[in-house]
């Protein structure tokens, strides 16, 4: 079997575990400058291009401001409307006051996933040295994967292509599994359960006074 074959396969298993369609991906650009016009956004355009066709959709490009608000309504709007399976981020990860996109992103995924970040960081240290400097964060949210790039374009390159590989594992996985529950958090009817067991065992000790 040659190389080619073994690619072929391994692409038409990764199609069959993300239930045989294309991966849809969102990318937003989080810059003031580019939001509003000063210049063309180029990172956004490269991380799309970057992402196969034959396993992935675009399906949305956004620009928005460094903004924290801005920024999670948009990674909500892609996730919870839109249905995209991949939200990338693309800029404000940095250590500046206006790099807001982590904690945007944080106040919005129900899980991290800390290995798409540390992969970012580390995968082309020896290119950049400022890439240790990202604050980028990754998780999911709902069945989705959320994952913060840096702003410039050929490093946000670089930090998208060094994830694909364990992105359609990821999406697999948080597909097949149930929503945790939220610690601190019971069902109604669990609550109903507790109470009435409570109150039950109250007037028993009561009687037995």
């Amino acid at each position: 079997m040659n190389c080619l074959t073994i690619v072929a396969e391994q692409v038409k298993h990764t199609r069959s575990a993300v239930e045989e369609r294309l991966i849809r991906v969102a990318v937003i650009t989080v810059s003031d400058r580019a939001f509003q016009g000063i210049y063309k956004d180029e990172s956004g355009p490269k991380v799309a291009a970057a992402f196969p066709k034959d396993l992935y959709e675009v399906i949305i490009t956004k620009v928005v401001p460094d903004e924290v608000k801005a920024i999670a309504n948009e990674i909500v709007n892609c996730v919870d409307n839109e249905h995209a399976d991949v939200v990338v981020t693309t800029g404000g990860a940095g250590c500046s006051a206006r790099d807001v996109t982590p904690d945007a992103t944080a106040s919005v995924i129900h899980r991290e996933v800390v290995g798409f970040s540390e992969v970012i960081r580390l995968a082309n240290r020896d290119k950049n040295p400022n890439l240790i400097l990202s604050r980028g964060v990754s998780g999911i949210r709902n069945q989705s994967v959320i994952i913060n790039l840096p702003g410039n374009p050929e490093n946000a390159r670089m930090a998208i292509e060094s994830v694909l590989p364990a992105i359609p594992h990821c999406i697999k996985t948080v597909r097949q599994q149930r929503p945790a529950r939220k610690h601190g958090t019971a069902s109604h009817s669990s609550i109903l359960h507790t109470q009435k067991g409570g109150a039950h065992s109250g007037s028993k000790a009561k009687s037995s006074k």
